[in-house]
């Protein structure tokens, strides 16, 4: 009796491993990330955040301001739309007799 031997599969040669200089496009992929962390790192972040009440509007107040330049970044709610709680409250006032 004889025995059948696997067949032998052909291995195809490896290549050398290629070590090559990063193409050009992967250059300015990596240059066009670096400016847009640099960017973002130069853009204006509120150093100072602050809740306050107004007591007129009876409503929170939420500001964030850049202590370097003294600019109000973001005031929250605005500004129409605490004159517009204002004088709700106003009314209010008057119709409860205070």
């Amino acid at each position: 009796m004889s025995t059948i031997a696997p067949p032998v599969a052909l291995m195809p040669a490896r290549a050398p491993a290629l070590v090559s200089e990063p193409s050009q496009a992967a250059e300015a992929a990596e240059r066009r990330r670096a400016e847009h962390a640099a960017m973002l790192g130069a853009e204006a972040m509120p150093d100072k955040a602050e809740v306050r009440l107004d007591a007129e509007a009876q409503r929170f107040v939420h500001t964030l301001t850049d202590t370097s330049t003294a600019e109000m970044l973001r005031k929250y709610p605005s500004e129409a739309q605490l004159a517009y709680s204002r004088a709700v409250m106003a009314y209010l006032r008057t119709l409860s007799g205070e």
